[in-house]
């Protein structure tokens, strides 16, 4: 994966078959739908590392959200990541769109 995706292997990822509950972040909330949409784009040998990436992470935002002092730092995350994912991501092209 490139620089720009790797983040998810902290955080995100998915494919269209993986449905993932908002975070309460609409940044976030945003990424993850985005990604969501553009992931079927992916190699092949990626989608099962991508959905559990992104579950995982998912789970990780929510549960973070709710901690007003962290909710700043999220949401600077996820306009950040989703930016980076533009130029540098597998499917740029996508999350461009």
């Amino acid at each position: 994966m490139k620089a720009g995706v790797v983040f998810f292997s902290v955080l995100l990822l998915t494919t269209p078959a993986v449905a993932v509950d908002a975070t309460g972040i609409p940044e976030c909330d945003a990424l993850l739908k985005r990604y969501e949409e553009c992931s079927a784009e992916l190699p092949r040998a990626q989608v099962h590392a991508a959905q559990k990436e992104l579950l995982e992470g998912a789970m990780s935002l929510r549960a973070n959200a709710a901690n007003p002092e962290l909710r700043p730092a999220l949401e600077k995350f996820c306009v950040a990541t989703f930016e980076d994912m533009k130029t540098k991501s597998d499917i740029k092209g996508c999350m461009s769109k």
